[in-house]
């Protein structure tokens, strides 16, 4: 992949935004996001 002069990536088929969106739908991530958040709580509770 090389580079054009904008900065841009040739046959790159993800953008910055389109990535992040990906990863935000993505079950796997959102079911580990729950559970570090539901640790998150129960570690903040128990103080």
């Amino acid at each position: 992949m090389g580079v054009n002069g904008n900065g841009k990536r040739n046959g790159w088929t993800y953008n910055k935004k389109s990535l992040k969106h990906n990863i935000e739908k993505n079950n796997h991530v959102k079911t580990v996001r729950k559970k570090l958040l539901e640790e998150k709580l129960k570690k903040k509770f128990q103080k």
